[in-house]
């Protein structure tokens, strides 16, 4: 299975993003994926993997470089692109991203 890298910007909490930072952990989220006719205006469970990334991600960070798997990988991957731009979602907007690698 290939593997997904994406570079994210989380939401500070003044933009309406979270308080707090996201754990080390597998962090399980719904993502959007824009750009991409055939997997837009439906949301895609995906999981962060923070854990692989080292450190908790704080508001209003930019991550250059983590690994997103997807619970429906056989659905998302083959229409994913370098450069597929995307939300992650926890009950609003939390965070902005983009595919920076698919290997």
């Amino acid at each position: 299975m290939k593997e997904v890298f994406a570079k994210i910007t989380l939401l500070s909490a003044k933009e309406g993003g979270r308080k707090q930072a996201i754990p080390l952990m597998s962090f399980g989220c719904p993502i959007y994926i824009e750009n991409t006719p055939e997997l837009a205006g439906h949301a895609y469970d995906c999981r962060l993997l923070v854990q692989e990334y080292g450190s908790p991600i704080l508001p209003g960070e930019t991550v250059k470089k983590i690994k997103i798997v997807f619970l429906s990988p056989n659905e998302v991957i083959p229409l994913l692109k370098i450069g597929t731009r995307f939300t992650l979602w926890e009950g609003k907007t939390i965070a902005y991203g983009e595919i920076i690698s698919i290997e």
